[in-house]
Formats: structure tokens, C-alpha cells, sequence
């Protein structure tokens, strides 16, 4: 099946409101073929893949702690 191709010139303003009105979902899908798109020797295994996603799994659930989080916690179990 032949490959159809379409080119829209628009301008770089109009497309960063189309992208700021898009949901979170559409949001990561772009990202997704963004990085595709600009990283495609990356060959990430599997494994990294899986881990990634997980990582960003846990990040939109709020399952992260931050820095200052961190250096306090790790403060803690040295005093």
C-alpha cells in the first residue's frame, strides 16, 4: 500500500497552541514520536524501554520523591 504524505505549512506560534490545547495522553504520544524522531540510533533495549516507562508510570502517579526529600531522609539515617 503506497505511502501518502501530506506537508502543512504553519507557523511554529500555531502549532505550540495546538500542542498546549492537547490532554496529557496526547501530550506523551507526541513526545514518544518526538524523541523517535530525534534520537533514532538510540538503541534502547527492552529492558531500558520497560524501565523508563515505568519510571514515568510512577512520576504521573506521584510516586516520586524529591531532592531536598531525599537529602533529608538520608540526613535522618546519619544523625
Amino acid at each position: 500500500m503506497a505511502e501518502n504524505i501530506v506537508k502543512v505549512d504553519i507557523s511554529f506560534q500555531s502549532l505550540l497552541q495546538a500542542i498546549s490545547s492537547l490532554d496529557i495522553a496526547e501530550k506523551h504520544q507526541l513526545w514518544e514520536l518526538l524523541e523517535a524522531e530525534l534520537f533514532p540510533d538510540d538503541e534502547d533495549s527492552t529492558e531500558d524501554i520497560a524501565e523508563i516507562q515505568a519510571a514515568r508510570a510512577d512520576y504521573e502517579a506521584g510516586d516520586y520523591m524529591t531532592f531536598d526529600e531525599y537529602k533529608a531522609k538520608r540526613a535522618e539515617r546519619s544523625a
